[in-house]
């Protein structure tokens, strides 16, 4: 028995009853060891549970987020802007219709729609939302990548992936890095460790791909401005119009409501005049 399977059932399960059913798992474990692993397993959050949920009872609108996420993190790195501008919608729809999909509170559900936003921005964050298994909600700056090492039951399973990945893509560069840093022959300052140096590198590379999402994303943005822009000129037109059609069935409404009134007078001047000459007509009858 592995820990991941033990976590996959743990993690489906009702929260309400996570404790026992870990505790129940220990017992049940083949070693110590493992059982010492479980007892360990934190009891997931209130959104981070509603996420495991979704993931489970709802995996194809899930996979569906997740895959818009994918295609919009290649639109920005093509600088596509009208693939940017439709992705960008369609995330809005995919993620109203998952917190829709969930009975929690709005607290929770802004949670949820946070977590889905970085795992929408974050391959990792993505992976971490895939297993089912969150003990935490997400978030992202949009700037620095997404911490989800310690948001997974088991990230050491989940995360290789998408950790194995993020690295491969990274090589690339890193080696160009050090060609031309050992080209320049400029060395770092000896006071700087190499973690720091990788760390302070990241963060660099994280800065730049923030910056090219955010100026790809107002790009779209004032693309989808000037639309508005177009439609409310329409939208004016149109009010125009019907002001100016309003007015004339007031105006037509009004002449209505007088002649109304000027036939009402004249049948009321008739009724008399009848009235009138009934009445001289029984005078005359009786003479």
């Amino acid at each position: 028995m592995e820990l991941s399977e033990v976590a996959a059932g743990l993690y489906a399960a009702d929260p309400a009853d996570f404790v026992a059913e870990r505790s129940a798992a220990a017992a049940a474990a083949d070693d110590r060891g493992l059982a010492k692993r479980i007892r360990a397993l934190r009891k997931p959050s209130a959104a981070a549970a509603a996420v495991n949920t979704l993931v489970r009872t709802r995996p194809e609108l899930v996979d569906a987020v997740l895959a818009v996420g994918d295609r919009l993190r290649d639109a920005f790195a093509d600088r596509d802007r009208d693939a940017i501008r439709d992705l960008t919608r369609e995330r809005q729809r995919l993620l109203h219709e998952a917190t829709a999909a969930l009975d929690a509170s709005a607290a929770v559900l802004r949670e949820v729609e946070e977590t889905l936003q970085a795992a929408v921005i974050d391959a990792s964050a993505a992976a971490a939302v895939r297993s089912g298994m969150l003990v935490r909600a997400l978030e992202s700056t949009g700037v620095e990548s997404v911490d989800a090492e310690d948001a997974v039951a088991v990230p050491g399973v989940v995360l290789l992936e998408a950790g194995t990945a993020e690295r491969a893509g990274a090589g690339a560069g890193s080696s160009q890095t050090r060609r031309k840093r050992d080209e320049a022959e400029e060395p770092e300052p000896a006071r700087e460790t190499a973690a720091e140096r990788r760390e302070r590198q990241r963060r660099l590379r994280a800065a730049q791909k923030a910056v090219e999402r955010a100026r790809a994303e107002a790009d779209a943005l004032d693309d989808e401005l000037d639309e508005e822009v177009d439609r409310r000129g329409d939208l004016e037109a149109e009010r125009d119009t019907l002001e100016r059609r309003l007015r004339r069935t007031v105006d037509e409404l009004t002449e209505s409501r007088a002649a109304e009134r000027e036939l009402r007078s004249r049948i009321a001047d008739a009724q008399r005049a009848v009235r009138a000459a009934e009445k001289e007509l029984r005078a005359a009858e009786s003479d």
